[in-house]
């Protein structure tokens, strides 16, 4: 089929709401495999080996709390929460980074052919709108997290300080500006690939169910369409597989992490005997981890429903 430049134009508009995605991916190390010039993919290179290994390093440094901890308490159980929390990010971010060289372009490529071949999407502005929602409140939830967490080593949560380990000894300023300089590059890697999920299944669930209204509205003529149905859906489903390349990895580190995380937060607030600050610390990552696992799965469920047509 022959495209317009006006098809052309409309085309690149629809695709380009993955600019922000792109963006904000590469900011946090995550190379997507495009055409670049030697130096950018050497500094990308570099950029990438920096981030993940400040992520491995922090999840390992976590384990220096345990040392010489006999004892099952509310404190020990948070920080074995918090422990997972890492190992989680860390899991994402060294996985993805490995991933999404290959299949990300794949999607894309996919996307722009069956936009060429079935029309624009109706709805660019409507996802960078979503993009830009995912990014300020994914944001805003881990702003809000270093917050604490640098408000209890400058001693406003006395009982915060042994996440320092291993340099809860060392005296000065400068232990404390690494320690939160990590956690930002931790969060924010975790932050772009929560906003890249949730983009993902959002384009796939618009999609299918655009499809499903078709078939239903056509459903007097299905002989005259059902082969034309079943390619467009086989070339949907084919984006699809991709996108599920993309999600399942991160869907499989929420739970294998996440539940873990909420079990020792339940325990360590139901039997703990925390003072009121690890309380509070507690509650809040017990909100937000149930609320992230309350969004992957139905986000799961919702474009496993709509698949099925």
């Amino acid at each position: 089929m022959e495209v317009t430049n006006l098809e052309d134009n409309r085309q690149a508009a629809s695709i380009s709401f993955f600019k922000p995605v792109i963006r904000q991916l590469r900011c946090n190390g995550f190379y997507l495999g495009s055409e670049e010039s030697r130096l950018f993919k050497s500094f990308m290179l570099f950029w990438t080996v920096v981030l993940k290994s400040l992520t491995l390093f922090n999840a390992v440094r976590y384990s220096f709390i345990f040392v010489g901890k006999d004892k099952l308490d509310g404190r020990l159980t948070s920080s074995l929460a918090l422990f997972f929390f890492y190992s989680y990010a860390a899991y994402t971010s060294l996985t993805l980074a490995f991933v999404l060289p290959k299949h990300f372009g794949r999607f894309q490529d996919l996307l722009e052919s069956y936009i060429r071949e079935y029309g624009t999407l109706p709805y660019p502005k409507k996802i960078k709108r979503k993009v830009r929602l995912f990014t300020l409140l994914f944001s805003v939830l881990y702003v809000s997290f270093m917050a604490s967490a640098t408000a209890g080593i400058n001693n406003a949560f006395p009982s915060l300080n042994r996440h320092m380990a291993p340099f809860t000894e060392y005296q000065g300023s400068l232990p404390k500006v690494l320690y939160v300089l990590v956690l930002s590059l931790v969060s924010l890697q975790l932050s772009s690939t929560h906003v890249l999920f949730n983009t993902v299944s959002f384009i796939l669930i618009m999609e299918f169910r655009k499809v499903s209204k078709n078939l239903e509205k056509d459903m007097g003529n299905f002989e005259r369409i059902f082969d034309p149905f079943c390619q467009r859906h086989k070339r949907l489903s084919l984006i699809s597989d991709q996108g599920n390349v993309i999600n399942t990895h991160f869907a499989f580190a929420t739970y294998v992490f996440g539940i873990p995380m909420i079990c020792f937060l339940c325990y360590g607030i139901i039997r703990g005997s925390l003072p009121n600050d690890e309380l509070l610390f507690c509650s809040a990552n017990l909100l937000t981890i149930t609320a992230l696992m309350i969004v992957v799965t139905v986000l799961g469920c919702v474009l496993s429903e709509t698949v099925r047509v």
